[in-house]
C-alpha cells in the first residue's frame, strides 16, 4: 500500500500545482539560484533584460564588453544598499548612466508595444527553497524575472496553524537575505493568511483574509482558494510592484514628529479590494456610458485603516487612464475630510505617499484652494466646509465646468446636515431631470437642458464616501455600501480593540429649583430643544457634582486605567459642556497637583466666551500651549495621561495610548460609536479598555455597538416623491396664506431690500394669529412648515418639483420660524441663571456587560428571535393601556396621540420596519431604540419638556418604549 503524504506536502502541491497551471508559474531549480547571498536567479535577469533591452546591453558592452553582465549585477547591489529591491524594480536600474526596466507594468491599451514587452515579465517560484549555513528551507518563493518578491510559509491545520507560520518567521536568521529582499511574506494555513513587508516580529503579520471567514471560490478547492486564484496571479504580483507598495523614506525626528525608520506599506485585502472595486466600476461606467458620474459608500469600520485606504484610492484615481488612450479618466481629486487642521490623520498619511509630493496640494490656507483649482493640482486636500465652495467655482468657471472631479468624502455622514449637505446632495439630482430653476427657461430646448444638467453634475464627478457608521440619509443618497469592512472583522483580526465588551455605569440624580418663574399669560416660546438643554447643563456644570465626579474619575483612572499598556495609558473625559469642561480641567488640575501626581491634564475645545464672565477663553492659553502647536501633539507626550473634551475630537481622534474613557455626556446611536471607538486603537500592550459613563446610558451605547458591529443596518430606500406634495397640501388645507401670497413672497426674497422683507413677514404674522388663535395649534403649524422645509430640500436631490414647491419652500424658510415671537435666549438665561442644583447623588449602578447584539439577518423569509407574533395594537388601546399604568392627564394623552400618529404615517419609519419585518430582535431591541428618540425629538420640537425629564416617560419600558412599539406594530399590519 503506497504511503499516504503528509497534509501540508498535498497542501502544497495543490497550490503549487494550481501556481504552474492556472497562472503559468515556471519552476526553478535550487541550482537556478546562482547567487545564493542575494538569492538572485541570475540567467532569468539577464535573458530577460537580453529579451526586451538588448540596445542597452549593446550599449553598456561598448565601454564594458563582456563584463557588462557582471556591471548590471554589481550596480544591483550596490542600489541594494540605498532602496528596497521592489523600489528598484519599480523604478528601473541605473548602470554607468544607462537605463535598464527590470519589469513591464501593464500597459493602459492592449494595442501597443508595451502589451508584449509586459507579456515577456516572467514569474517563476521554487518550491522548497534552500538557504544559509544550516540549509534551511522555506516552502515557495516567488521571483519576477530572476528577483525574489515573495516568501511563503504553509501550514496544514491537521497538524499546524498559520501562527506556526508566523512563529517560524519571527524565528529565522533575518541576516539572511531572503528575508530583506521580497516585498512581502505570506504565512497561511488552509483557511487563514496572514501577512508582513518586515518578518522579523510576530506583530509585524497581520490578517489578510477576506472576510470573517474564508470561503472557497470554487466547490473543492481550499478556503484560502483566493490567495493561489488572486493574490498570486501574475496581474495582481504586477499590480502590487507598479502601484500598491508604497515606501515611506526614514524620517529624522522633528519638533512635532519623532523620528521615524524607513519602511514599506502594502494594503490590507479589503483596502485592495475596496480600491479595485471603485477604479474598475468608474472604468467600466466611462465605457458604458462615456462618464465618471457615479456614487459610491463604503462602509469601513472605525480604525481600521480608512485613512491609507482614500490616500489609495486618490493614488488610483489619479493614475486611471481612458481605456486605450494617453488620456486621464479623472482630471483631478478631491479630498474631503470633517476634522479643521485638515486632519492630521490626512496629512501624516498622504505625505507617507512621498510619489505623489509634487502633485498633492494641502489647502491650509484660505489661498491655497484657490490657488490649487486655477493651477489644475491633480489631488486636493481639504475641509468639507469647503465643498459648496468647490462645487460653487465648478459650475461657475468654464474651465473647469469641463473637468472629470472624484470627490473622496471621509465621514460623509456628518457632511448630511444643513447647507453644507445640501451642496452634497445637489448633484446627485437625476441626470435627466431638469433642474427646478431651469424649468421656467422655455427657451431652452428640452435635450440641450437634459445636457446641461449632466454634465454641470453627474457627468464630470465622482463621489466616494467613506463612513464607520453610516446614517440612512446616507445610505438613501449614495446607496447600498460598494464595499464593506466590519467592525466585526477589524476586531477578529486584531485591527483595533473591542471597547464595548462592558461599560461601568453611574447614574447622576439631581432636582433643580428656579425661583423665577415666567408668567403664564406671556406665553413666551423659547428656541426648540435649547431650554432642555440650557438646564441639564445647570445640573452637569454644578461645582458640587464636578468635584465628586472627578474624584471617582481619579480613582477609577489610577486604579484601573493607569496600569494598561505598560503604565503608559491615558484617558478622556467627555464633557456636556464648554463650561463644564472648563471646571473638570480646573478641578482635576487642582486635584492632581495635591496628590503629586506625576501626569498631567489637558483640556481640548473650540474657543468660547464664558457666559458667566464674558472672559474669552482660548484653549491656548488655557494649555499653555507654544505658537503653532497643537493640543494633540502635546497629548502625545508621556507626561499628559488626562484630556478632557467638550465637542472636540469624539471623531477623527487617533491616540493608540487612550484606554480609558469617563463619560458625562449622553452619547447615542453613530455618536456613541463613534466617540467610544476613539480608545479601539491598538497598541503593543494594550489588551483591555475601561470605560465609564456618568448618564445612566451604558446599555444604549452597547446596543449602538451591536447596531452598527458587521456593516450598516439600513436598507436603501427609494424616497417619496408624493411626500412635499401632501405636505404642501397640508399646509393650504390650513387656509392661513394663499398661493398668490407666497408666490409674491418667494418674489420678494429674491429682489427685495432685508427691510420689505421684513415688513412683509409682520404683515403674514399678523395673518397667522387672526387665523389660529390656540397656541398649540399654532406651534403645529410652524412644525408642519419646518417640517416641508426639511422634505423638499432632501426631496430635489432626487425629483424636480414646479416652482410652487420652490416658493414655499423659499417661504417656510423664512417666514415659518418668525411666526411665533421667541423668548430671547438672554430672557431664557436669567431663568436659568437662577436654576439652582437643590438635591443631588452619583449612584453606581455596576458594570453594564454586552451579551452579544442581535442583528438584523439576511435572509427575507422565516420568523427570527421566537416568541409570540408581533400584534397590532391600536392608538386608543395603547392609550388606555398608559391609563392603566402611569397617571396621565388629557393633554398628556393627546399628545401621546399625535406624536404616534405622526410616526405611524412616517413612509421612512414604515419603510425601516418593513424591511426588517423577519427580524424581531432587531426592531424590538435596537430600532426600538431609535424610535424612541424620534418620538423624544418630536416632544422636543413641541416643547414638552416636562415629559422629557419624567421617569414614567423615558424609563426603559415606559411611555416613549410603548409608544415606539405601538408604531412598530402598526407598520408591520398595514
Amino acid at each position: 500500500m503506497a504511503r499516504r503524504k503528509a497534509p501540508e506536502i498535498t497542501f502544497q502541491e495543490h497550490i503549487a500545482g494550481f501556481l504552474v497551471r492556472e497562472h503559468g508559474y515556471g519552476m526553478l531549480e535550487q541550482s537556478e539560484i546562482t547567487d545564493p547571498d542575494y538569492a538572485l536567479a541570475e540567467d532569468h535577469l539577464w535573458a530577460f533584460l537580453q529579451d526586451t533591452q538588448a540596445e542597452a546591453i549593446a550599449k553598456l558592452a561598448e565601454d564594458y564588453g563582456n563584463d557588462s553582465r557582471d556591471e548590471i549585477f554589481k550596480a544591483l547591489k550596490d542600489e541594494l544598499r540605498r532602496s528596497p529591491l521592489w523600489l528598484i524594480i519599480r523604478n528601473g536600474l541605473t548602470v554607468r548612466g544607462i537605463g535598464f526596466k527590470l519589469f513591464y507594468s501593464k500597459p493602459r491599451s492592449d494595442q501597443s508595444v508595451a502589451t508584449a514587452l509586459y507579456e515577456r515579465n516572467r514569474i517563476t517560484f521554487r518550491h522548497h527553497f534552500y538557504f544559509g549555513a544550516k540549509n534551511e528551507e522555506i516552502d515557495f518563493v516567488a521571483y519576477l524575472n530572476g528577483l525574489p518578491i515573495i516568501t511563503i510559509e504553509l501550514k496544514h491545520e491537521q497538524n499546524q496553524t498559520v501562527h506556526d507560520a508566523v512563529s517560524q518567521y519571527a524565528a529565522r536568521d533575518h541576516n539572511e537575505r531572503i528575508f530583506q529582499l521580497p516585498f512581502l511574506h505570506i504565512a497561511a494555513d488552509t483557511s487563514d493568511v496572514m501577512v508582513a513587508t518586515d518578518p522579523r516580529r510576530e506583530e509585524n503579520f497581520r490578517w489578510f483574509n477576506t472576510g470573517l471567514a474564508n470561503e472557497p471560490m470554487t466547490k473543492g478547492e481550499y478556503p484560502v482558494e483566493y490567495l493561489y486564484r488572486e493574490v498570486l496571479s501574475k496581474e495582481r504580483l504586477l499590480e502590487s510592484l507598479s502601484f500598491f507598495l508604497v515606501h515611506v523614506p526614514k524620517r529624522d525626528a522633528a519638533a512635532d514628529r519623532p523620528a521615524q525608520p524607513e519602511f514599506s506599506l502594502f494594503p490590507r485585502y479589503h483596502q485592495s479590494r475596496m480600491v479595485r472595486k471603485v477604479a474598475d466600476a468608474a472604468l467600466q461606467n466611462f465605457v458604458d456610458t462615456g462618464t465618471i458620474g457615479r456614487k459610491f459608500l463604503i462602509n469601513h469600520s472605525a480604525g481600521s485603516g480608512k485613512t491609507l485606504s482614500i490616500c489609495w484610492l486618490a493614488d488610483r484615481l489619479h493614475s486611471l487612464y481612458k481605456p486605450g488612450t494617453n488620456y486621464k479618466l479623472v482630471d483631478m481629486v478631491v479630498i474631503l475630510t470633517d476634522r479643521k487642521s485638515l486632519d492630521k490623520n490626512i496629512r501624516d498619511e498622504i505625505e507617507n505617499f512621498s510619489h505623489l509630493k509634487n502633485i498633492v496640494g494641502l489647502a491650509r490656507k484660505a489661498e491655497d484652494l484657490p490657488r490649487f483649482l486655477k493651477n489644475r493640482m491633480p489631488i486636493i486636500v481639504s475641509t468639507q466646509q469647503k465643498f459648496a465652495w468647490i462645487l460653487e467655482q465648478l459650475e461657475k468657471d468654464p474651465s473647469l465646468k469641463e473637468r472629470r472631479v472624484a470627490f473622496l468624502i471621509d465621514e460623509a455622514h456628518r457632511s448630511q446636515e444643513g447647507q453644507m449637505g445640501a451642496a452634497i446632495r445637489v448633484p446627485f439630482r437625476k441626470p435627466d431631470e431638469a433642474d427646478a430653476e431651469d424649468a421656467r427657461d422655455n427657451g431652452e430646448d428640452e435635450e440641450e437642458k437634459i445636457a446641461r444638467i449632466i454634465r454641470e453634475h453627474d457627468n464630470n464627478q465622482l463621489f466616494v464616501a467613506f463612513t464607520a457608521t453610516p446614517a440612512p440619509i446616507t445610505v438613501t443618497l449614495f446607496g447600498a455600501p460598494f464595499d464593506t469592512y466590519s467592525e466585526a472583522e477589524a476586531i477578529e483580526e486584531g485591527y483595533i480593540v473591542d471597547v464595548a465588551t462592558s461599560i461601568l455605569s453611574f447614574k447622576t440624580l439631581y432636582n433643580l429649583n428656579c425661583p423665577i418663574l415666567p408668567k403664564k399669560e406671556e406665553e413666551k416660546l423659547y428656541p426648540k430643544g435649547v431650554i432642555s438643554k440650557a438646564l441639564k447643563n445647570v445640573a452637569y456644570q454644578d461645582d458640587g457634582l464636578i468635584q465628586y465626579k472627578a474624584e471617582v474619575m481619579l480613582r477609577i483612572f489610577e486604579e484601573r486605567v493607569s496600569p494598561l499598556i505598560n503604565g503608559r495609558s491615558k484617558a478622556m473625559i467627555v464633557a456636556t459642556s464648554r463650561v463644564a469642561g472648563l471646571r473638570y480641567y480646573e478641578i482635576i488640575k487642582e486635584k492632581l497637583k495635591e496628590r503629586g501626581a506625576h501626569y498631567k491634564v489637558l483640556y481640548a475645545f473650540s474657543d468660547f466666551t464664558h457666559p458667566e464672565t464674558n472672559e474669552a477663553i482660548s484653549e491656548h492659553k488655557v494649555n499653555d500651549l507654544g505658537t503653532g502647536e497643537l493640543i494633540e501633539d502635546r497629548f502625545e507626550g508621556d507626561d499628559y495621561r488626562l484630556m478632557v473634551v467638550a465637542n472636540k475630537f469624539q471623531t477623527g481622534f487617533d491616540q493608540p495610548l487612550l484606554a480609558g474613557m469617563f463619560l458625562d455626556k449622553a452619547v447615542i446611536d453613530r455618536n456613541a460609536v463613534q466617540t467610544v471607538s476613539r480608545l479601539n486603537r491598538c497598541y503593543d500592550g494594550k489588551n483591555d479598555v475601561i470605560v465609564v459613563d456618568f448618564t445612566n446610558n451604558a446599555d444604549a451605547i452597547l446596543k449602538a455597538f451591536a447596531k452598527y458591529r458587521k456593516g450598516t443596518p439600513f436598507e436603501p430606500g427609494d424616497p417619496d416623491e408624493k411626500q412635499c406634495t401632501k405636505l404642501l397640501e397640508e399646509i393650504f388645507a390650513a387656509a392661513v396664506y394663499t398661493q398668490k401670497e407666497v408666490t409674491e413672497f418667494a418674489q420678494l426674497a429674491k429682489t427685495g431690500t432685508d427691510a420689505q422683507i421684513q415688513y412683509a413677514v409682520s404683515n403674514l404674522r399678523t395673518r397667522f394669529q387672526e387665523k389660529i388663535v390656540d397656541i398649540e395649534q399654532r406651534k403645529a403649524f410652524v412644525y408642519l412648515l419646518a417640517r416641508y422645509v426639511k422634505s423638499y430640500h432632501f426631496l430635489t436631490c432626487f425629483f424636480t418639483y414646479p416652482p410652487p414647491y420652490a416658493e414655499m419652500a423659499t417661504f417656510a424658510e423664512i417666514v415659518g420660524p418668525q411666526l411665533i415671537k421667541m423668548g430671547t435666549v438672554s430672557d431664557m438665561m436669567k431663568l436659568v441663571r437662577a436654576t439652582t442644583v437643590v438635591k443631588a447623588s452619583v449612584q453606581d449602578q455596576g458594570e453594564v456587560v454586552w451579551k452579544g447584539g442581535k442583528r438584523k439577518g439576511p435572509s427575507s423569509t422565516g420568523q427570527k428571535g421566537g416568541g409570540v407574533p408581533l400584534v397590532k395594537v391600536s392608538i386608543s388601546d395603547m392609550i388606555a393601556e398608559i391609563r392603566k399604568s402611569f397617571a396621565i392627564t388629557e393633554e398628556e394623552a393627546l399628545y401621546i396621540k399625535e406624536v404616534t400618529e405622526e410616526k405611524v404615517a412616517d413612509d421612512v419609519i414604515k419603510t425601516t420596519v418593513l424591511n426588517h419585518r423577519n427580524d424581531r430582535p432587531y426592531l424590538e431591541d435596537i430600532y426600538r431604540l431609535q424610535l424612541n428618540k424620534f418620538i423624544q425629538d418630536a416632544y422636543d420640537e413641541r416643547g414638552r419638556y416636562d415629559e422629557l425629564t419624567n421617569p414614567n416617560y423615558i424609563d426603559t419600558g415606559a411611555i416613549f418604549d410603548i409608544m415606539a412599539m405601538t408604531v412598530i406594530q402598526n407598520h408591520l399590519h398595514v
